[in-house]
């Protein structure tokens, strides 16, 4: 990273300067190749150049002949720019409909590219990335939509974050954007106005054209490739909505200015389906048809073919159109990388993941472990990935949107994926061997295998060759390496120490010493805090311990006492004789009491948190909380913000008694339980009109398959329920029981009614307002008829973080 910082003082010192034809680049020649060479003309100013006014340049070398657009740069200057893709002495002769401009000839000489100047980016074998020269490349990007449309000051500030950041590639907006967070004029906009005061989109504005080159300029000097979003729906200028006509001359215009420079990508627009059926506060008029139309333009009339892509919303555009190069997708599948490689049978970009932040909206929440992970998957899957950040700011300064500082936390770990990549083969000769099922391992058959394991489930890999293999544990957020030990070729079967851990394997060298055994045995590795943990050291080199807590031993069979709740990873270090290292990790878990409830509701004493009733909610009987019937509606609220034991939560027990008065529901069901923050992270606990529930983790309900049967809630009746949820099992983790429905609530045994298989992880660490018999408040604006019609009676929810204790069993339940 510190060389990005030397190479932008570099060229600071030496900028690259285009004056009169010439870019003073090499002594000898006129400009380096993949540079920019410009030719500049003076022609006719009166009336409309822009419109009126045609220009370009047939420039040839040998059987190489490209005919280059020119533009109009105000002032009567019209210039034509080219990028050479190869050295050597190069013909040139204008074209245009005006005789002063036509007819110019003349030569120019073309040098090797100066150290740090690797041509462009291009598609290779099908999946990859790499620069022109075969340099390898390997997308690391980020998002930043307006961040040339803020204070000089704030896009300094930018570029110099972006000199000490992982990033090789920015998202950004050519039209300003007006949106949350962003609704700030810039001073300077693409086209100019007309006295009234409105935009006229036949005159593109060359100051701010000037502007954005320079802005190319600074990131081609950081090796950062320019994504250039030519259109997007968050608009209040008119831009979304301009015609076919003044569409085709402000692209065509956008070719001519900025297709010579080499780091420029084409993305035809951010979230381009929302500019044909317009959601609320999204403008836009293309269809289909127009995306197709541009896609043509740009694959016909840009000479130098750089990278042309388009980003979705909710509808996915075509990728295996020809004229896309690859497919720039939003999604938070990250096991779809694999199967949208087969479908695509192009290089695959999660442009848009979700961000690390802090906002409301579930598109910006991330916490920095999983934006981390996202990396590590989409790597893992063949595909690139990108970034983005959006915390809070009481300035509205949040990186997605202009830029300024990174204040996450990801940022530095996707910095060491990036480094750990670059020590392994190339990328393009790495495959992703893993499926679309959540098996993630990359992989040269016979020298190279990376796992990466979401879970701590069994995995398998198949070791290529003879040879033995070096086994390394990567910690992707602790960012090390832990050297284990040795694996034989063949079948290999991984145990993962813990969640969100890479195994590496390498195989030996010739003659190099192997790695002494090792391997930790423990009397525990759960349970309740304080716990008392015997290790033994199963080796015969001296051994060094780390409880994960800072304590430390050099005993061969040492006693350590956990007396805080958490996930303690240990590690155990040797050497032999030789200087040959080798170690071993497990995970000791240590619980909070899991049966002691982190919410308890509809009790006459002893609620926690203690529930607010709101709206025409109202208490009953032994403390029951009665929701009417029909409108107005109520709800019961348990927090203002998020209810932080919630969180993060890997195993769960809600359990309670409801009475339905009706089971008449609004779309999708009636809440029981809901700290979704909007449609997403969080728990949402449901009924539905034929007396079954539905609980869905992380997501909004309506399409999940997680129920119980029906008829288990009945009008008029109370039910005792109980749903369990364990996320660390592989199937059968969730568990549903009920008693019989009865007149009064009390003295009822549950009994199992079924078990499903939920696949959604732990609990999110970024979840809504806990909100009892209706939504939070992230979602009244929805309406609030999806409330509960009865009565709820003493809901309780306990839960682990760290283990499956939180889904008690029926035993328990049933003593309580």
């Amino acid at each position: 990273m510190n060389s990005r910082v030397d190479g932008l003082m570099k060229s600071l010192c030496c900028c690259l300067a285009i004056v009169g034809g010439i870019s003073s680049v090499a002594a000898a020649a006129d400009v380096e190749q993949w540079g920019v060479w410009e030719t500049a003309l003076e022609g006719p100013r009166d009336g409309n150049p822009y419109l009126t006014v045609e220009c370009s340049a047939v420039i040839e070398q040998g059987e190489q002949r490209f005919t280059v657009p020119g533009f109009y740069d105000g002032e009567g200057a019209y210039r034509i720019r080219f990028s050479p893709p190869t050295q050597g002495s190069w013909r040139f002769e204008t074209r245009s409909n005006r005789p002063e401009l036509s007819g110019r000839q003349g030569t120019f000489e073309v040098g090797p590219p100066t150290p740090g100047n690797h041509g462009p980016v291009r598609p290779y074998k099908t999946f990859y990335l790499r620069y022109a020269d075969g340099a390898a490349y390997h997308q690391f990007g980020t998002t930043c939509y307006a961040w040339i449309h803020q204070t000089r000051e704030l896009q300094e500030q930018t570029l110099k974050t972006l000199a000490t950041s992982p990033f090789n590639k920015i998202r950004f907006c050519v039209f300003p954007k007006s949106y949350a967070y962003n609704q700030n004029e810039p001073e300077l906009f693409p086209f100019q106005k007309k006295a009234g005061g409105e935009f006229d989109f036949d005159r593109p504005d060359p100051a701010y054209w000037r502007h954005l080159e320079g802005r190319i300029l600074d990131l081609e000097r950081l090796g950062i490739e320019a994504d250039l979003i030519l259109w997007h729906p968050y608009d209040r200028w008119g831009f979304a909505d301009m015609n076919d006509a003044q569409d085709d001359r402000y692209l065509r215009y956008a070719i001519a200015r900025l297709s010579a420079y080499r780091n420029v990508w084409w993305s035809l627009a951010n979230e381009f389906d929302f500019m044909t059926d317009r959601p609320k506060g999204h403008r836009g008029n293309k269809q289909m048809g127009d995306w197709d139309r541009f896609f043509q333009i740009l694959a016909k009339e840009d000479p130098h073919g750089r990278m042309r892509g388009i980003h979705n919303g909710r509808v996915w555009y075509d990728h295996t159109k020809g004229w896309v190069t690859h497919a720039s997708v939003q999604s938070s599948n990250m096991e779809g990388g694999v199967e949208y490689r087969r479908q695509f049978q192009k290089p695959v970009i999660y442009d848009e993941c979700r961000y690390e932040g802090n906002v409301a909206q579930g598109w910006g929440n991330l916490d920095a472990k999983t934006m981390t992970q996202r990396f590590w998957l989409g790597t893992l899957g063949g595909c690139y990935v990108g970034h983005g950040e959006t915390y809070k700011h009481p300035e509205d300064i949040l990186w997605w949107s202009k830029g300024g500082v990174l204040h996450g936390e990801s940022p530095r770990r996707i910095g060491w994926l990036k480094d750990l990549m670059a020590e392994a083969p190339p990328f393009d000769e790495l495959e992703p061997l893993g499926n679309d099922q959540g098996r993630y391992l990359l992989a040269k058959n016979g020298e190279y295998y990376l796992l990466y394991c979401v879970d701590t489930r069994p995995q398998t890999v198949e070791l290529g060759g003879s040879r033995p293999y070096k086994v390394d544990l990567v910690d992707p957020w602790e960012m090390t390496v832990l050297p284990l030990g040795t694996a034989q070729s063949g079948e290999s079967v991984v145990r993962p120490v813990g969640p969100d851990v890479a195994y590496r394997f390498t195989p030996y060298g010739d003659g190099e010493p192997r790695r002494p055994e090792v391997k930790i045995s423990a009397s525990a590795t759960e349970g309740i805090a304080p716990l008392t943990v015997r290790f033994d050291a199963k080796t015969d080199a001296a051994p060094v311990w780390q409880f994960g807590d800072g304590s430390r031993s050099t005993e061969t069979a040492p006693t350590h006492v956990y007396r805080e709740p958490g996930i303690y990873r240990v590690t155990l270090r040797v050497a032999d004789a030789g200087g040959a290292e080798a170690a071993d990790m497990i995970q000791i878990a240590v619980d909070r009491n899991t049966t002691e409830p982190i919410v308890r509701a509809g009790f006459v004493r002893g609620e926690k948190p203690e529930l607010s009733l709101k709206g025409t909610a109202k208490r009953g009987e032994g403390g029951s909380i009665v929701f009417s019937e029909t409108e107005p509606w109520g709800w019961g609220e348990a927090s203002d913000d998020a209810l932080e034991p919630l969180c993060g939560l890997r195993s769960f027990t809600i359990t309670g008694w409801l009475k339905p008065a009706s089971l008449k529901t609004g779309s999708g069901g009636n809440r029981v339980v809901f700290c979704l923050m909007k449609d997403r992270s969080g728990i949402d606990l449901v009924c539905h009109s034929d007396g079954r529930m539905r609980l869905s983790v992380n997501e909004w309900p309506d399409r999940v398959q997680n129920d119980s049967s029906a008829g288990t809630l009945v009008v008029g009746r109370w039910t005792r329920f109980a749903v369990t949820y364990d996320a660390g099992k592989a199937s059968d983790n969730v568990s549903w029981y009920f008693s019989e429905p009865q007149e009064l609530p009390g003295g009822a045994s549950l009994v199992l009614d079924c078990r499903t298989t939920y696949d959604a992880g732990p609990v999110d660490n970024r979840v809504g307002p806990l909100a009892i018999g209706n939504f939070n408040r992230t979602m009244h604006s929805y309406g609030l008829d999806r409330q509960f019609r009865g009565e709820v009676r003493e809901l309780e929810i306990v839960g682990s973080r760290i283990s499956g204790r939180g889904a008690l069993p029926v035993e328990e339940l049933n003593r309580r």
